[in-house]
């Protein structure tokens, strides 16, 4: 048991925690930030999510609970709706990473608001897990949270941060204040 304490209470993991409690917090309270304010922010949170969830560590599980999860679908719908009010015309982006995009003859195209909404409700409710303080709780969302990472929203994340990035360095944001 001690092992499992000393992985929940690592290094990589606390700083895991610590961004992504600032992840969820920053897009719960973001709801009337101007859209450069808001973007150039979470280009710079995404990508310390992206490296602090790379950084946990490889585990198995070691309940064969299935872990609670706290982010209802109407939370979810608020976050997104909230996050696409910010972005407006900007929401929409063309996605290359779609493995039917290779069959298609148009464009497929992604949402920002959603991509953002879906990381956050992985993220949160992990966050949430972290918090009930109970160390085997504690592991398995470490390990369901990386899994997830690996094979969902590390994907996500990096499409979402090169669309972030095109709205922040390929619109004029500057002159989108005077029009909101």
């Amino acid at each position: 048991m001690k092992e499992k304490e000393d992985i929940v209470f690592s290094r990589n993991s606390v700083e895991f925690v610590t961004v992504a409690a600032e992840f969820c917090a920053y897009l719960e309270k973001s709801g009337e930030q101007p859209r450069k304010d808001f973007v150039e922010t979470l280009l710079k949170l995404l990508p310390l999510l992206y490296i602090k969830a790379q950084m946990l560590p490889e585990e198995e599980p070691i309940t064969d609970e299935t872990l609670e999860h706290f982010v209802t679908e109407d939370s979810y719908e608020v976050l997104r709706m909230t996050i696409f009010d910010i972005l407006a015309d900007k929401d929409a982006y063309l996605d290359v990473f779609v493995s039917d995009m290779k069959y298609s003859d148009t464009p497929v195209t992604k949402s920002i608001s959603e991509d953002l909404a879906d990381i956050y409700q992985d993220v949160k409710n992990f966050v949430c897990l972290f918090q009930i303080g109970i160390n085997e709780t504690m592991h398995d969302a470490i390990v369901e949270c990386k899994e997830h990472f690996e094979e969902y929203w590390g994907q996500t994340l990096t499409n979402t941060l090169r669309a972030l990035h095109d709205i922040r360095y390929n619109t004029n944001l500057d002159n989108e204040e005077d029009d909101e």
